[in-house]
């Protein structure tokens, strides 16, 4: 037999004030607040923030949310897991700050509590959804690029001309290392024999066209010149690595469950069909719920 959640009055407020209140009809008001003009009562609060799309939604989340933590697990380990996934993604302590900020919220501890809805719903949608070893194995190999980092050098010139010289000098043996500390624009870069550090597709700071270029090469090549908005490059690879399968495997299998999940409103669909509406105040945030 199914477990059927039932609305009453004090699911809102127990979001909002922390207590528990049940409205019934013939019970006198319960009052929250007194003044000269008017009350406001319980039940006034209640039907206001009703009949918002805020206190809907909030409405919602916790009927929902009740009924996959019956129905599901989500451990902390999972969380903190996810958590660090966003972070090393993110990058170091002020991107991260500036990450919370954008995305809307406080502190991180509002972040886990979304990461932990989101994972629910996660399970929710692919519940029953099977993954097979292979399955992970052929994507790992079909993107092979997205696992790869490549070390990288560059000399960056002014015009094709001085490339070309450059070129030829690298040809007849003259060390990268120590063309790009004496003919490199890039100063910065220069002093450490062009040395750019490990690039990879996630590299969304660099040049698109020096990039694809780049991950082209394999350890010890090096580039005819490649043309970008800043000049004129020669880059070497010194360096290639690769993420292995086993690192990877668990990112790679929620990528292919969530290519197979169910759309989220046929979950939404599926929990209503559990939910018993006992306080007309509540219809709206569930209109797709047959009156029962």
């Amino acid at each position: 037999m199914k477990n059927l959640i039932t609305i009453i009055a004090f699911l809102s407020l127990l979001f909002l004030l922390g207590a528990c209140s049940t409205l019934t009809s013939g019970e006198e008001r319960e009052l929250l607040i007194k003044t000269d003009y008017g009350d406001i009562s319980k039940d006034d609060l209640l039907k206001e923030v009703a009949s918002t799309d805020r206190g809907q939604a909030l409405i919602q989340k916790l009927v929902y949310m009740q009924i996959l933590k019956g129905k599901y697990e989500v451990s902390d380990k999972e969380v903190n897991q996810r958590l660090s996934e966003i972070k090393e993604q993110v990058g170091d302590q002020d991107q991260y700050t500036m990450f919370l900020q954008k995305q809307g919220f406080k502190n991180e501890e509002e972040l886990k509590d979304h990461i932990e809805q989101s994972l629910y719903f996660f399970k929710a949608t692919t519940e029953g959804v099977k993954v097979l070893d292979k399955q992970i194995k052929d994507y790992y190999e079909q993107h092979k690029n997205e696992y790869t980092e490549a070390r990288t050098s560059h000399i960056l010139v002014d015009n094709e001309s001085t490339a070309k010289e450059i070129e030829k000098e690298l040809k007849k043996g003259t060390d990268f290392a120590e063309l790009a500390k004496k003919q490199s624009t890039d100063k910065v870069t220069s002093v450490e024999g062009g040395d750019l550090g490990y690039l990879s597709v996630r590299s969304q700071e660099m040049d698109p066209t020096f990039l694809t270029a780049a991950l082209k090469l394999k350890k010890g090549e090096v580039s005819e010149p490649i043309k970008t908005v800043f000049g004129y490059h020669i880059i070497k690879v010194t360096d290639i690595k690769e993420t292995p399968l086993s690192q990877v495997k668990d990112q790679i299998k929620q990528a292919l469950l969530s290519k197979e999940a169910k759309p989220i409103q046929e979950i939404l669909n599926n929990l209503n069909k559990e939910i018993v509406i006992e306080e007309d105040v509540f219809r709206d945030a569930f209109k797709e719920i047959d009156s029962k």
